[in-house]
């Protein structure tokens, strides 16, 4: 199933269901033209200029829909992550990160060099909605949970076609790690939010972030349903700590019919 035959309405109600999720899961759009800005009557631009993180938590908590253009997002930073951007020298030299996060100008300056950006040039413009309404063919979705949760999109994402799977972390600018390797790999992106999406985006001390290519929601969902149909079920019960998990492990592996060979 293509993202053009989701209905995403659906499709994240099932997602709440099998995941509880505590905020809705947000969709991301590009757009090449700003005036399709003006196509979603719904749509909030920032009275002032906000943060990338504080944009997405409005979205997953507030349940509004909100877009803009770079100059309505605080930093170069935040819109240089989505392609909307380019970055000055005092960004690219590591002036500008080695002030607080690296030692080195060089390891800031490398910092900057190997964070995954949306190519510039392409977009022009963003939104940000709620999935749960249908308010567009999304390009990524992102959803925040806590551990347990990911551990469960995990394992959906490899239930039908396993890899071992690798996220990144280059500390703060976490929106990278999700947003801009999601979109320019086409994989499944989790990362840990940084500090600024912290103080600044509010996201919670236990939660993390993934972002989903639309082209793998359907078959994701689809193996959390499975995997829900096996026992594998959010939240996760528990057995006891001292209490041998022997029984119960046979009860789904059959250990007690195999013979040694």
């Amino acid at each position: 199933m293509g993202a053009q035959d989701i209905k995403w309405s659906a499709w994240t109600r099932d997602m709440e269901k099998f995941l509880r999720l505590r905020t809705f899961p947000v969709g991301l759009k590009l757009y090449e033209n700003v005036d399709a800005l003006q196509e979603n009557k719904w749509l909030r631009r920032p009275q002032e200029k906000l943060s990338l993180c504080q944009l997405i938590t409005i979205v997953r908590t507030f349940d509004w829909t909100v877009g803009g253009v770079a100059d309505d997002l605080v930093t170069q930073g935040c819109a240089s992550v989505l392609g909307l951007s380019e970055l000055t020298d005092f960004v690219t030299s590591g002036e500008m990160r080695s002030k607080v996060w690296l030692e080195s100008r060089d390891d800031a300056a490398e910092c900057e060099r190997v964070i995954q950006r949306i190519p510039f040039g392409k977009y022009k413009a963003f939104s940000l909605a709620p999935t749960a309404y249908d308010p567009f063919v999304p390009d990524m979705v992102l959803i925040y949970g806590n551990a347990a949760q990911m551990s469960l999109l995990v394992n959906a994402i490899q239930y039908d076609k396993f890899e071992r799977l690798t996220f990144f972390s280059v500390g703060e600018t976490s929106c990278s790690d999700v947003i801009g390797r999601c979109f320019v790999d086409q994989v499944p992106a989790l990362s840990i939010p940084c500090y600024g999406e912290r103080r600044f985006g509010h996201a919670a001390d236990d939660e993390l972030a993934i972002g989903l290519p639309v082209r793998d929601c359907a078959r994701i969902l689809r193996n959390l349903e499975t995997l829900y149909k096996k026992g594998i079920r959010y939240p996760i019960s528990q057995y006891g700590a001292q209490v041998s998990p022997f029984a119960a492990l046979d009860a789904v592996y059959g250990f007690s019919g195999q013979t040694e060979k």
